[in-house]
């Protein structure tokens, strides 16, 4: 049963979104009574993301808010696992400091749980989709190939490893000796969860509206050679 969905928003350089996004994320009805947490750990941002945080706490004066700040920039996967120390819901989420996503989906994730169909959800940008505009080709063609060949190393069956909604349990989750900081958090966390046979698995469908990255998209070639690298890794030598 989940009382309490802790959301984990980490932001770098997103002054242009993150209001936006956490004004949405606050005004969410979750199903079945939930409450929500959100934890924003700000990554040492260099812009006004800072000062539009502070401006939504002022607006809204949110009491199931946490705010983080880390003093140096750790990545995104850093940021994750700083955030998880603080989580005290029975389930965590990712989410986005961008726009990419739609934080109402976060309802569909939820579905397979509270019906015990499944004990991990992610969020699927490539089930029945087609390209976007604004996708890079490159970039599509690159998740695809990461997620088969995780597949493959970690014994799972996905169409999207590298989405940004991983429905996880806390109390697993904080458990698992996370290394990654940057983007290669996702294989390493698919791979560390596939180890555990008894999980449930399921994938759901959410709808992706891509940045390019004159507007902001933050991952880069390199990592998704570091992913690569990652799922060899932890998969393959499993460590």
């Amino acid at each position: 049963m989940i009382k309490v969905l802790t959301i984990i928003i980490p932001v770098f350089n997103e002054d242009d979104t993150i209001y936006e996004l956490l004004k949405t994320v606050h005004k969410i009805d979750l199903i079945d009574g939930i409450k929500k947490e959100i934890i924003v750990i700000n990554d040492d941002s260099s812009d006004n993301s800072e000062k539009e945080i502070n401006k939504f706490i002022s607006d809204e004066k949110p009491h199931h808010l946490i705010y983080l700040r880390n003093n140096k920039n750790l990545g995104k996967g850093g940021s994750i696992k700083v955030a998880l120390k603080h989580a005290r819901g029975e389930y965590c989420i990712i989410q986005d400091a961008d726009l990419e996503l739609k934080p109402n989906e976060i309802n569909d994730l939820l579905l397979p749980v509270i019906s015990n169909k499944a004990d991990i959800v992610y969020g699927s940008r490539f089930i029945n989709s087609k390209k976007k505009k604004k996708e890079s080709i490159l970039n599509r063609i690159a998740n695809k190939f990461l997620t088969y060949f995780g597949n493959f190393c970690f014994g799972v069956k996905l169409t999207d490893m590298q989405t940004c909604y991983k429905l996880i349990p806390t109390e697993i989750f904080q458990k698992i000796s996370l290394k990654e900081n940057r983007f290669a958090f996702d294989p390493e966390i698919t791979a560390k969860l596939a180890r555990n046979k008894s999980l449930r698995w399921e994938e759901v469908p959410i709808t992706y509206d891509p940045r390019t990255v004159e507007e902001g998209k933050k991952i880069r070639w390199r990592d998704g050679f570091r992913a690569l690298y990652s799922i060899i890794k932890y998969g393959l030598f499993k460590q």
